[in-house]
Order: structure tokens, then sequence, then C-alpha cells
């Protein structure tokens, strides 16, 4: 079968590269997790039959499929080995356990889907040192194939797919990203036997997109700017970590700074009950310098505030450590929650809040089980009610004073969420994050939210047209079918010397659910295209 290292197959310096080392391994580990054992689920597997009907019911995926079983690919890596204003090359290569014509198929399919339904370009083939390239050009890309022994390889530029047929050969003695110091120094801290691999060299592609930015016209800001040339590299891991899945994510920045540590005195606004705790540290001077930036937020710049006190009190008032409560009790429609912003001077936080006060005028002060609460009318809407307190060293902000009290009272009890049984398993992660802390209950979250929205989903199945041919609402599973298997999202980060580690795990992790959450947004609030 040959090497299947496929960092010896690009350049030393490959923008970015993506890999999963060992399919084969990735499926065996797959049913153990706990996104496997919910589909596994009776409920689940019927309810996903029509959709995966629908899916799979048309020739064409089905000929993709039978093409990929022949092919049996095993190692997979994706690179873009060169990108600049005028033009990016990208290489696609597979290692596979079939045979070399079922190599060309898979090629060809690919060719078919580029095309677009139109018919296939004519093919040019080359001998290169007894292999051979294949050229087919559809529109304006050029596409170059060919394969070695069990490797295959797809590009967009011809010297690529002759350096790594020459790399894949042993004839070329240029050093590889296996050999890049940057390389071996991003995952040193990362998981050995993941089973995706992430890493980028952003350099090229950061001055390539602030020259196409600064021709366009586009302000930049030049602290930010600054980080982003420190980064050397930015190195992930996605792992089926037994039941969990696990994200680790290394950015290689030297020397990185140092805005303070976590204390984890927030956590004591929690309760064995809590849902969803974070806390982290904010760099509060650094963000109200920015604020002040026009290209970042009109918010703050009406001259009322501008002339205030405000602006230089808050920074020195309060920070670096703040922390995100949110509770929510059962029969309760909606979460509760409360943003604590750690005191740092109690005198200026003071003032804060009286120069806030003049600011605006119709204040209510109002004493909540012993503390003063504040709350502004003018800043109301009609589902929040902000309110502010001063209370065990941070400033408390509540969408309500309803938050507030329950703040306060979880400070006095003698257990937090610490001590609940559900965390345990996150109590190596909370002691060692020095920047970063996230801990969301996700059979909590699931067992209060999913009732609502299996309504919600039932209905809409009824009134959307066309929506039962693709889902039968009715089959959608019980709550407690999914949420017997659910754990929590651990989420953390640790600035090192050489840079910053982030890791997340659970049934799906903080990473995966941010993206998917915006790829639902995105879809569902794309705006019409009618007049």
């Amino acid at each position: 079968m040959g090497f299947t290292d496929s960092t010896k197959l690009v350049p030393e310096q490959t923008v970015a590269f993506i890999s999963v080392p060992d399919l084969p391994r990735a499926v065996f580990r797959w049913p153990q997790t706990t996104l496997a054992k919910i589909g596994a689920e009776p409920q689940v597997k019927a309810f996903f039959e029509k959709p995966f009907e629908a899916m799979t019911k048309t020739q064409g995926n089905n000929d993709a499929g039978d093409i990929l079983m022949k092919l049996k690919p095993g190692h997979i890596f994706a690179a873009m080995v060169e990108f600049t204003p005028q033009q990016s090359s990208a290489v696609i290569g597979f290692q596979f356990w079939g045979s070399g014509s079922d190599c060309e198929a898979a090629f060809t399919r690919l060719r078919e889907q580029v095309s677009q339904g139109q018919s296939l370009p004519e093919l040019q083939k080359e001998d290169y040192q007894g292999d051979t390239i294949t050229t087919s050009v559809h529109g304006g890309i050029s596409l170059f194939t060919a394969h070695r022994g069990h490797w295959g390889f797809i590009t967009n530029n011809l010297a690529a797919i002759k350096d790594v047929l020459d790399r894949s050969a042993g004839r070329s003695e240029a050093k590889s990203l296996a050999d890049s110091t940057i390389f071996k120094e991003t995952f040193h801290r990362l998981p050995k036997d993941a089973d995706v691999v992430i890493f980028a060299q952003p350099q090229s592609m950061v001055e390539a997109l602030l020259a196409t930015g600064a021709a366009m016209g586009a302000q930049i800001i030049p602290q930010q700017v600054e980080q982003l040339r420190k980064v050397e590299a930015i190195g992930a891991t996605m792992k089926l970590d037994g039941a969990n899945l696990r994200d680790s994510i290394f950015i290689l920045r030297k020397d990185p700074p140092s805005i303070g540590d976590l204390s984890h005195q927030a956590m004591k606004f929690t309760t064995k009950e809590t849902a969803i705790y974070f806390d982290f540290v904010m760099d509060l001077p650094q963000l109200f310098t920015l604020s002040q930036n026009p290209s970042v937020t009109a918010l703050l710049r009406s001259p009322s505030y501008q002339s205030s006190q405000l602006p230089t009190l808050l920074p020195e008032a309060f920070g670096p450590e703040c922390g995100v409560v949110l509770n929510w009790e059962e029969f309760q429609m909606s979460p509760s929650g409360t943003l604590a912003i750690q005191v740092r001077d109690q005198a200026k936080a003071e003032a804060s809040l009286a120069e806030l006060l003049s600011l605006f005028p119709q204040s209510n002060i109002v004493e909540l089980a012993g503390v003063k609460t504040y709350s502004f009318p003018n800043l109301q809407g009609l589902l929040a009610k902000p309110t502010f307190a001063l209370h065990g060293g941070f400033l408390l902000v509540g969408l309500n004073p309803d938050d507030i009290q329950r703040a306060v009272v979880a400070a006095g009890l003698p257990e937090s969420l610490e001590k609940s049984p559900a965390f345990q398993s996150a109590l190596a992660d909370y002691k060692a994050a020095n920047e970063v802390f996230g801990f969301i209950d996700t059979k909590k979250i699931f067992s209060r939210g999913y009732p609502l929205a299996r309504q919600v989903m039932i209905f809409s199945a009824a009134v959307m047209p066309g929506a039962a041919d693709i889902i039968e609402a009715g089959k959608l599973p019980e709550t407690e079918t999914i949420a017997k298997h659910l754990a929590p999202i651990v989420y953390a980060q640790t600035r090192f010397p050489d840079g910053y580690l982030i890791e997340s795990r659970g049934p799906i992790t903080l990473n995966q659910a941010v993206l998917g959450g915006a790829s639902a947004a995105s879809t569902f609030f794309k705006p019409s295209t009618n007049p």
C-alpha cells in the first residue's frame, strides 16, 4: 500500500491542509459515539427513513455510493499549496484499496459533476516519468488527475500535480510539510491519533486578503492586523473519543499577551441546577479602545456618552473576568440568565453606576434581597428590563430584576454547579483553563427546549408546502429517547508560552454547534430573490 503520511506529499510552505488519516478507523469508532447511539434508536431511525429515501432516490447518488464502495478510500487529504491575489493551487489526494480502474472511475465521476450535466470535455493525456496525467478543461477550470500505486491525485495546477507525483515517487528532495518545524511545534500539544487533522499557515493568506481589501478601499484596524501577523500557524484535530466528539485547536503564537487568569469566582452565582456556565477573561481597556474606532461600531458614539466619564471609568472599574450563568427550570418557557463582570475598583465601579444614572435620570432603584438594583426604563424592550447590581465583587447584569435576585440567592447557597454530579466530568478542564471555560448541560437544555420545538416542527410541517414529502412530523422522537444519551459539552481555552490551546468535547462540540447553528441560520434567513 506504500506510505500513509500525506504530510510528506505537500510542500513545507503549504498554506492550508486537511486530512482524514485513517477512514476505516473512524468508521469503527463511530458506533461508540453518542450521535451514533441516538441514530440507532428505533424512533430516530423511523423518523429519518423518509428523508433518507428522498436523499438517495436519485440514480446519481447511488452511482456515487457504488464508486466509493469499489474505490475503498482509506486516507484522504486536501491542501492549498499556494494562495496569492493572482491565483491559488490546491491538491486533493486519497489512498485507496481498490484498483486503478476504480480510481479512474472516480475521476470520471468528478468530471461529470464539474461539468454540471454538460458533455464531458476532451481529455488530454501526458506521460510524466511513467505516470499518466489527464487534463480536462471545464469552462475556466482546468482539472489535472493522476494516480500512482494506491494514491490518486486531483489538482487545478499542472506544476502541483507533477510535484505531488515526484514526492510520492521519492524523486523530490524539497522539504515537505512533515519536515516543517512550525508544523511540529503546532501539533505537539494536539492528540496524535485524531480522525480529522487540519493545519494552516495563515501569513500568506492574511497578506493576500489585506492587499485585496486595500485595493477595494477597506479600512483596516492596525491593532488587529498586528495580532494576526503574529500567528505563525493554526492546528486542529477532531477525534471520535468514545461517546464524545473532541475538538482540539492550537494557535501557535509565541509569547501571547496575558490579560489575566481565571479565578473562577463567578462560579458562586451558579446552582447545582445551572444549565449553562461560561467563565472568561476579557481585555476591557482594549475593547473600549476599539469601540472608539468608527469602522468597528457606531455603539457608544452618542455625544452624551462621549462627554461623560464612562469611557474612562468602565475599563478601570471592571474586568478582566466575566461569567455568564443561564438557568432553565422545569416548566419554564425560556431560560433566565445573568452576566457577571468582575469589579476591579469598587470606588470606580460605584462612580460608573452614578454616571450611568446621570445619563438615564428615569432610572428605578429597588432593593432586592438586601441588594440595591438599578433598572432603566429607556433601555427596556418588550421582553427585557435590563437590571444592574453590584454584589460579591461583581457587576451583575440581568434581563430583568428576577435574574439579579436569582444570582444573589445563588451566591448565598452552600453548593454551586461545581458540586453537581453532571459537572464532575468537567472538573479537570475547569481547573486547567486559564482564559475561557464553558459548560453546557445538553440533557437539561434539550429536555427543556425540545418539547416546545417539537410542537413547532409538527405545526410547521403541516402548513409548509412539500414538507410532507420529506418528513413525517408525527414520527418525531420523544424527548427521553434522545435526552437519555446526552452528556455535557465542555469547552476550555488555556494560554501557554507558545500559544493558545482550545478544547471542546461532548455529544457534539461547541465549535460544531456554533458552525451548525450559523449554517442553519444562514439558510433560514437567506434573503428572498423575489421582487
